[in-house]
């Protein structure tokens, strides 16, 4: 069991709550502009409401001895995040925010994996990150995820440079639990918040993205989750270029992405290719235009059927599906990309060996990130 602090936040002190939040300077931790600005209102209590909410949260950790809210609000006001290397403080826990639109009831828990070690981020994945689940009376279940960090005082603007993002579509099994998950992954120059109602708009308007096929499809439904996080905030154009070409090929490699062509660089590279793009270097409205009219032309890309997700619990099944498409490794490149790596091979010798499409598909296998259940 993961070591959590709980604490309920019900409707009836809503406007205790606001009053609180109409005093932001008052408050130690959080900042309702930054709330205002990367949640927007998609709160339905409104961003002073959720502000309150996790700056009462906070507090209360404070107060039995946690120590990470000091600890991002001192690197916040540091001044040390750099757009070139990780820009968030190295600290791995969650904090999940429930709440029930039709009762108004608020619960907040903490989930630490600092104690917690086998549900640890990596490297520079690691954060602190606030997910924010909305149960709505249609039965939609969404969920949105952000860095807390980002919305605490002395952050900064958050606007400045490139934010990364993800879209998840999930099954869930009877406990109510994500099963099988898919992912669509962007990068925008403006706040995630804009291009996600973009997203939205072409979604209900029948675009063929996969992606907006796939939400439309699957909204309203009980047994799936939908969910938005923002990721990572003030990147450069290279290095959230780079980040959503590593992200995608790591999803495709699982079969599990959304997006339609590869990421980043590569992905317009293809595009050009196709004749799609006229140049690699153009603006990422130029790459979503490209992106558009290629689904305008290959609109019959299936969109994944959750309902038979169980099936990828079969490693067979998923072993077969995976070896059947031409961009993935079929099981005896696995087993001998293991092998050769336990002989000392390089891995870029490993991947002239096996015929693999490049030396971060060999990587990502040796770091156990995918084809894990191929054995």
């Amino acid at each position: 069991m993961l070591r959590t602090l709980t604490t309920p936040w019900i409707q009836g002190n809503n406007r205790r709550v606001r009053e609180s939040a109409a005093r932001g300077n008052s408050m130690r931790y959080v900042s309702v502009r930054q709330v205002h600005r990367l949640i927007g209102l998609n709160y339905p209590g409104g961003a002073p409401e959720l502000a309150a909410a996790l700056e009462n949260f906070l507090c209360h950790a404070e107060a039995q001895g946690e120590k990470f809210p000091d600890l991002l609000l001192a690197h916040n006001l540091s001044g040390r995040r750099d757009r070139e290397a990780c820009e968030l403080a190295s600290v791995d826990a969650d904090i999940v925010l429930e709440r029930d639109i039709a009762s108004g009831r608020v619960e907040t828990v903490l989930k630490d994996y600092r104690v917690h070690t086998e549900f640890a981020r990596e490297g520079e994945e690691r954060r602190v990150v606030v997910h924010i689940e909305l149960k709505y009376q249609d039965r939609t279940r969404w969920a949105i995820h952000v860095p807390l960090q980002a919305l605490m005082k002395g952050f900064g603007d958050p606007e400045d440079g490139h934010q990364c993002y993800a879209h998840t579509i999930a099954r869930l099994d009877a406990d109510g639990k994500p099963e099988t998950e898919y992912i669509y992954c962007g990068i925008t120059s403006r706040n995630w918040l804009q291009r996600m109602a973009e997203h939205f708009r072409a979604a209900r308007s029948g675009s063929n993205i996969r992606f907006h096929r796939a939400w439309r499809e699957y909204q309203g439904r009980s047994d799936v989750l939908l969910g938005s996080e923002l990721i990572v905030l003030n990147q450069t154009r290279a290095r959230a270029l780079s980040w959503e070409e590593w992200i995608v090929d790591r999803y495709r490699d699982e079969n599990r992405s959304l997006n339609m062509i590869a990421g980043g660089e590569k992905g317009r590279r293809e595009l050009q290719r196709l004749g799609y793009l006229a140049r690699t270097d153009g603006s990422l409205e130029e790459w979503d235009a490209a992106v558009m009219n290629y689904a305008r032309d290959h609109g019959r890309a299936g969109v994944p059927n959750l309902l038979i997700a169980g099936l990828w619990e079969d490693d067979a099944y998923y072993a077969r599906v995976i070896e059947a498409r031409s961009d993935t490794l079929g099981r005896e490149q696995v087993r001998q990309i293991r092998y050769l790596a336990s002989l000392n091979w390089p891995p870029e010798k490993i991947c002239d060996e096996v015929g693999a499409l490049n030396v971060d598909q060999v990587r990502r296998v040796l770091q156990g990130k995918t084809y894990l259940r191929m054995q």
